[in-house]
């Protein structure tokens, strides 16, 4: 990234700081959330036998919260942003300037990706106490939280393409909010599962993610197999960048 980009990068995120901070309600969301994923995570690991399946519960609940912040905090927000800014015609006076298309999009979900990833680290922080669970492989934690943030990023601005108006961001969302969670081993481990399903399961866009982060606590993953989840995360990626290139509208649809 250029001198030039990161100066825009800077402006666009301040300019949405600034607009969060303006609806105090947003305070409520950012704090609420992780306390009830805190609250959701104790009484989960108190009701799944997570030992029978040889799943050690403290790793678990850092991917599934992790998994479930990405969704809720950043897709979904990231989404109705821009959908919100269209029919501002924010979008289209930006690109009116030297900014990039890239830019725009990225300038704007910067603040909304800010506020994910502190709300992970938090949570990771706070659930790795509660389950006594030390990280064995920082690096793929790291590793799946980058691929994490920048997939949820693409997706929203691809899921933006088909919104008309921001009412209808909640529709289009919907798949991603309760499927996405299912097929990923957010909710259910793919280990409980049969196991033709939990490999199908497998390539599911957000689970490269999950295995990443789980085995930033457990080490499960050797140098390979954490580089296939990568590839597999940068691909569905590409995919939604795809997508949003071609698709993504600048204007409100008349």
């Amino acid at each position: 990234m250029n001198g030039l980009a990161a100066r825009h990068m800077k402006t666009l995120f301040r300019i949405e700081w600034k607009l969060f901070h303006r609806i105090k309600g947003n305070y409520v969301f950012v704090v609420l959330v992780p306390a009830m994923l805190l609250i959701a995570m104790q009484f989960v690991q108190d009701q799944m036998k997570l030992g029978e399946h040889g799943l050690d519960a403290g790793p678990l609940m850092v991917s599934t919260a992790c998994g479930i912040l990405l969704i809720f905090s950043l897709y979904s927000s990231v989404t109705g942003l821009y959908v919100a800014r269209r029919e501002e015609l924010v979008l289209k006076r930006l690109r009116t300037g030297e900014v990039s298309d890239p830019v725009i999009l990225a300038g704007g979900a910067s603040m909304y990706v800010v506020v994910c990833v502190v709300q992970i680290v938090v949570v990771s922080a706070l659930l790795s106490v509660m389950f006594d669970a030390t990280p064995e492989q920082p690096l793929a934690a790291l590793a799946g939280l980058a691929t994490g943030v920048v997939l949820m990023t693409a997706m929203a601005a691809a899921t933006a393409a088909l919104c008309r108006t921001v009412e209808s961001v909640l529709v289009a969302t919907l798949p991603a909010l309760f499927v996405l969670p299912m097929i990923s081993g957010i909710y259910i481990p793919r280990e409980v599962l049969p196991p033709a399903l939990g490999d199908a399961f497998l390539w599911a866009p957000l689970s490269p993610t999950v295995d990443l982060m789980r085995s930033g606590w457990t080490g499960e993953l050797g140098l390979g197999e954490g580089l296939i989840r990568c590839v597999l995360a940068l691909a569905w990626t590409a995919l939604f960048a795809w997508v949003a290139r071609r698709r993504f509208r600048w204007e409100p649809r008349t």
